[in-house]
């Protein structure tokens, strides 16, 4: 599958589904359904349904990540990418208790998205030095998804990503607005990544 359309599956779930107007008064279940629930939905025949459920579970926070960490191994790219990212951004216990499986998806041959995925979760757990350089990487992937998506990723690290500010200055540069052969969406996403680095 290629990388700009597992991505655009990735959106598309999210799109149906904003968690953050879902969680209902008891903590313990969104939209009606338990950590259990949404567990059991990652083996879905639907995809979309897999992926629902891979980027609701992150909306528990803690108490989801065992679900999550079994995500890592889920069949489907895209849900190991969501997992990857939702653990990232989750950090704390269950970042640590799912790094010995995103180090090995960090060096995952089969699919970029899924090293860039595991690559942030562990810069977010710490380990900059050792995986930063392969979201730095990605930035010159040929695919738009993958760009855009591994720049707001970096972005999310903050400050602690500014190795990556003179890569994504020169991508900024090569798609600014009026440039030949450049991409405005590029140029956008390096843009508001920079931004999140520099404190902006």
């Amino acid at each position: 599958m290629r990388i700009q359309h597992l991505l655009f599956v990735v959106l598309a779930a999210g799109l149906s589904l904003d968690v953050s107007q879902l969680i209902a008064k008891d903590p313990t279940t969104i939209a009606g359904r338990t950590v259990d629930d949404y567990a059991a939905q990652l083996t879905d025949e639907n995809r979309v349904v897999r992926l629902r459920a891979a980027k609701s579970l992150a909306a528990f926070g803690i108490s989801a990540g065992d679900a999550l960490s079994t995500a890592l191994d889920s069949e489907d790219k895209a849900v190991q990418y969501t997992a990857a990212v939702a653990l990232g951004r989750l950090g704390g216990k269950p970042l640590k208790a799912a790094k010995t499986r995103l180090k090995q998806m960090a060096k995952d041959k089969d699919s970029l998205a899924a090293r860039v995925a595991a690559s942030f979760a562990l810069c977010r757990g710490g380990q900059l030095d050792q995986h930063l350089p392969t979201m730095i990487d990605a930035l010159t992937y040929p695919e738009r998804g993958m760009v855009c998506s591994t720049a707001e990723l970096i972005g999310m690290l903050g400050p602690s990503a500014a190795a990556a500010v003179e890569p994504l200055e020169q991508l900024r540069e090569q798609n600014r607005p009026g440039a030949k052969g450049g991409d405005y969406h590029i140029g956008g996403a390096a843009m508001n990544a920079l931004r999140k680095i520099k404190g902006e």
